[in-house]
């Protein structure tokens, strides 16, 4: 009994240790980075969804991780990922905490970046107007950014593009049509960036031809899975140790199952065969009752 609960209280530690309780109080002390560098914000209307999807990467400067990162994200913005970039090119995250900020109708966001590169990305509800698109979007940061490339994508099928302001014209690996920017050295205080940008499209589908995530982004928390094959081993045992154990029950199982060694029934003799017809005699007659033959 003392083994079994010993047990027990193991299981439900590594449970507690594998979950968010007590991971904090081991964890590295995340800080905020002073300024965000190579900084690359991707404006794309109506890419791989109908509405404006807005993608945000770079790194931070003069900070190690994990550092605690936070953005700016408009209200009615849906978040699709928050995380981070590994050296292999590979995005991890998920949803971070979101709670209203000090500017009116946007939201700061934050998350513990594990990498130096971040990666934000949401989907915003704001086109507005059919056939004649119009956008008006601000970019709003809370770190200095000492350099800052902007990209203004058209959608495929639209006409009488126009941004202001006025951008460097292109094509992206895409083949999408952009308006690129570059900035240098802007300040936390400094006023926001705005851009205007109207074209007109009356297909309905996205650039991409299918519908975005409609879920929040970033992969599987791997915290999370560990907590769920540690819960289950954790049932599976309690099934096992508080199952009943009934010692009168198993000696009756052993007495109502065979005795090993026991001597095995001895089977009814086989009737006599007549030597001359080769019929079955029954019993002990003189003569064959088929034949007639003597059996003696």
């Amino acid at each position: 009994m003392k083994i079994r609960y010993g047990i027990l209280f193991a299981l439900a530690l590594i449970s507690l240790l594998s979950g968010p309780y007590l991971r904090p109080a081991f964890a590295q002390t995340a800080k905020e980075p002073t300024g965000l560098k190579n900084v690359t914000l991707w404006l794309n209307p109506e890419y791989d969804d109908p509405r404006f999807l807005m993608m945000l990467e770079g790194k931070i400067a003069a900070s190690e991780v994990p550092a605690e990162v936070r953005f700016l994200v408009p209200e009615a913005a849906f978040m699709f990922s928050a995380g981070a970039k590994d050296a292999t090119g590979k995005y991890t995250g998920g949803p971070p905490k979101r709670v209203p900020s000090n500017v009116p109708g946007w939201d700061e966001i934050s998350y513990t970046l594990k990498t130096d590169t971040f990666r934000v990305e949401y989907y915003d509800p704001i086109i507005a107007s059919q056939p004649d698109k119009k956008i008006s979007y601000d970019f709003r940061w809370l770190y200095p950014i000492s350099d800052l490339r902007v990209i203004v994508m058209e959608p495929r099928k639209s006409s009488a593009f126009a941004v202001t302001p006025a951008g460097r014209t292109g094509t992206d690996s895409e083949g999408f049509n952009v308006h690129s920017y570059s900035y240098r050295d802007l300040a936390v205080n400094a006023p926001p960036l705005h851009f205007d940008i109207s074209y007109t499209r009356s297909d309905t589908r996205p650039s991409l031809g299918k519908t975005g995530a409609g879920g929040s982004g970033g992969s599987s928390s791997p915290s999370l899975m560990i907590g769920l094959v540690v819960g289950l081993l954790l049932a599976g045992a309690l099934v096992w140790f508080l199952k009943p154990r009934n010692p009168a029950y198993a000696r009756k199982s052993a007495a109502r199952s065979p005795q090993a060694g026991a001597a095995p029934a001895r089977r009814a003799p086989r009737g006599r065969l007549c030597k001359r017809c080769g019929k079955p005699i029954e019993g002990t007659p003189k003569f064959c009752p088929h034949c007639g033959a003597k059996t003696g």
